[in-house]
């Protein structure tokens, strides 16, 4: 299976010249390109979701919106329609995981998590989750985490899967967050980045705002649980004379469910 992450960075007129309408045919191009069993975005605003819908027919696309203001961002997950999904749901990384809109005092946004269990096209169950933490604080990103780690517990003891958990967490691989999530600190799970098959992918940025100096930050990730092995993984550089489809670069893998 190959999985992707893509941060889409959402529709903002501060932006200029890179936003959303002169940049969406090399998000899909990248899509289609690559041919991902599922790709989980984030930073998607109702008219980015709109247009991915009517381009993307070969995927279902799943997830709500994090709020109930026009346009509030979506974490997104894009699923081949080869595959078969079970169930899905968007939960709140808050005291009321239900409800819309609810955060922690110290989050400025309210935080999401897509997820859902996908059947596949060989007959093997997995759970994926598709995240996007907090951009301001290390300890709303800490909490937003254990949050997602909770609710992963809970569910792996109604029925045991093999788990992808992927998005923009908003810190370095030499973080206090990265590191004690890999030590397994918030769960009783244990999870690999698939970045690991080759560490010199972590000296290369997943975020360059859009100047591509090549001195940005490694944010995204893509973790596996133990019953997945990682064959590859790529930081996708795709651009038409300079010009990227976001501010974030896609992170690809393929991977085996043993």
């Amino acid at each position: 299976m190959r999985i992707m992450t893509f941060n889409l960075r959402c529709d903002t007129p501060r932006d200029f010249r890179d936003r959303w309408n002169n940049r969406k045919s090399m998000v899909y191009h990248v899509m289609d390109e690559y041919k991902c069993d599922i790709i989980g975005t984030q930073e998607v605003k109702d008219n980015m979701f709109n247009d991915l819908k009517k381009s993307m027919k070969e995927y279902e696309i799943v997830g709500e919106s994090r709020g109930k203001r026009i346009s509030s961002e979506r974490n997104n997950l894009l699923i081949s329609k080869k595959h078969t999904i079970q169930e899905y749901k968007t939960f709140w990384l808050s005291e009321t995981p239900n409800e819309v809109g609810s955060k922690v005092w110290y989050s400025y946004v309210p935080r999401i998590a897509t997820t859902a269990v996908i059947k596949t096209v060989e007959g093997k169950k997995i759970r994926v989750y598709n995240s996007h933490l907090d951009n301001l604080f290390q300890k709303t990103r800490e909490y937003g985490l254990k949050r997602i780690m909770e609710v992963i517990d809970k569910e792996q003891e109604k029925e045991a899967l093999p788990i992808i958990l992927m998005g923009d967490f908003n810190d370095t691989p030499d973080s206090k967050l990265i590191k004690s999530f890999k030590s397994g600190k918030f769960s009783k799970e244990e999870f690999t980045a698939v970045q690991d098959i080759n560490k010199e992918l972590y000296k290369e940025s997943t975020r360059d705002k859009f100047k591509r100096t090549q001195k940005g930050v490694h944010i995204d990730y893509i973790f596996v649980s133990k019953e997945i092995e990682v064959v590859n993984a790529e930081i996708i550089k795709y651009n038409i004379n300079g010009k990227y489809p976001s501010d974030h670069y896609p992170l690809i893998t393929d991977i085996k469910i043993k």
